[in-house]
């Protein structure tokens, strides 16, 4: 299970990590971070369920299209936004998308105590 805790620590550093940039006004920065962090998330629950571990986007959305459509569609709606963030300008609305669909994505009933706690 070291590798479940792995997920769990890497999301709860990039999420946090996130915050501290959202403070001190960094909002490209904080995008970046949300977006990893949202993606350490599903890794997190695609491991904890199918202990599989993902080797790229096109596998992890692959994996949630069929196996998990609900947090498929949640990341996807999002998914220009963070890829957008290279070329145009961050903006507030992004950021606030990005903490919505972690907040949905973490009530999925295989999410740690821990990791909702640092969503909330």
């Amino acid at each position: 299970m070291d590798q479940l805790n792995e997920f769990e620590d890497t999301f709860l550093e990039l999420y946090i990590s996130a915050d501290i940039l959202l403070m001190q006004q960094k909002p490209k920065s904080t995008i970046i971070l949300l977006s990893k962090a949202l993606f350490a998330l599903v890794d997190y629950i695609i491991f904890k369920e199918y202990k599989k571990v993902t080797d790229n986007h096109t596998d992890r959305f692959r994996i949630l299209r069929t196996k998990l459509p609900i947090i498929h569609k949640t990341v996807d709606n999002v998914w220009n936004r963070y890829t957008d963030t290279y070329t145009k300008p961050a903006v507030e609305e992004t950021i606030t998308l990005l903490k919505s669909a972690i907040k949905e994505i973490s009530n999925h009933e295989t999410v740690s105590q821990k990791i909702k706690e640092a969503i909330k």
